[in-house]
């Protein structure tokens, strides 16, 4: 008796044993990946995959660090920390302009992101004329507080512009440190919250759409090109996973970013989300932006107008659909 069970348990012994020794070498040949992601709700692909491990089913063993702004999230990825995030287009313009290589590999959403978030006494744009306004310089944020600006026939030298970390806009506002600033969600919930009957937000329906990009770097392309493939797939399956179950995607987006998940709801509408890279409307909106910056002296005096082209790179999001 004592070899009949002897005889079954080897072979069940060897079956776990290889089960355990494929599970371990899986784990082993992940490819290690730090992802960089924006605190703002158009970033949801992003959330959901991290969520849902997505990024592990795709053999990645990733590390997801949160920034306050893409444009920090850009540093970090120049600097070699992290090596694949988000971004808007703007301090990609911005990164271009100054010779360095960081590409775009695919864009998440086109949305309209950003109200004037300020003082209910402060009624309308033309309203903004010499008040202190907070921005983020180098963002998309950036540039759009110009067109708001000039949407309103008002000047930069016209307003007292403040650049401040995200994290500070909210506090600024409330203490009265800002008169307005201009941001996505969840600052301007918060700063509407917390003001208490006495901030607002100025919305302005098509003046800007942002184009919410993925970035990485030229020697990440050249090094781990498979791995950006299996971002991208990661990345296509939240897409999918976000437009099935809306209500799921925003008690994700809802709690990573600590907003109230009625406001988030509220909030969705403007999230076209989209997993996608339409390189000749990208390629225009980078070329228009820095012309913007070197016309606005924003940028060293030397800065040539660079090659887009060679900017957004649309291979391996075509790789990865093809799975």
């Amino acid at each position: 008796m004592n070899r009949m069970i002897d005889s079954i348990r080897r072979p069940v012994r060897a079956l776990a044993f290889l089960a355990i020794s494929a599970m371990a070498s899986a784990t082993c040949s992940a490819q290690d990946v730090v992802i960089g992601e924006g605190l703002a709700a158009g970033w949801g692909q992003f959330f959901v995959a991290d969520q849902q491990k997505l990024w592990q089913k795709e053999g990645l063993n990733p590390k997801s660090v949160t920034f306050a702004s893409g444009r920090l999230v850009l540093d970090a990825v120049v600097g070699g920390s992290v090596l694949i995030g988000t971004a808007a287009e703007t301090p990609v313009a911005f990164a271009a302009l100054n010779g360095l290589p960081v590409r775009v590999i695919g864009t998440l959403n086109r949305h309209e992101p950003f109200d004037v978030v300020t003082r209910t006494d402060i009624k309308s744009l033309k309203d903004l004329k010499g008040k202190r306004i907070g921005y983020s310089q180098g963002t998309n944020a950036h540039y759009y507080l110009l067109k708001a600006l000039g949407a309103a026939d008002l000047k930069l030298t016209d307003v007292t512009a403040i650049s401040l970390t995200p994290s500070d806009f909210v506090t600024s506002l409330v203490n009265g440190s800002l008169d307005a600033f201009i941001w996505t969600e969840p600052h301007i919930s918060q700063a509407i919250k917390q003001g208490k009957g006495k901030i607002h937000a100025i919305s302005t329906p098509g003046l800007y759409r942002s184009h919410s990009s993925i970035i990485t770097l030229q020697s990440t392309i050249d090094k781990h090109p498979e791995l950006l493939v299996k971002a991208l797939r990661a990345l296509l399956a939240a897409d999918k996973s976000l437009k099935a179950d809306p209500e799921g995607a925003i008690k994700i987006v809802a709690d990573r970013i600590k907003l109230d998940p009625a406001v988030t709801r509220s909030f969705w509408p403007r999230l076209k989300f989209d997993v996608d890279l339409d390189k000749a409307d990208l390629v225009k909106e980078l070329e228009s932006q820095a012309k913007w910056a070197i016309d606005n002296k924003l940028t060293r005096p030397d800065a040539k107008l660079p090659d887009f082209n060679a900017v957004v790179v649309t291979r391996f999001l075509d790789e990865a659909r093809k799975k």
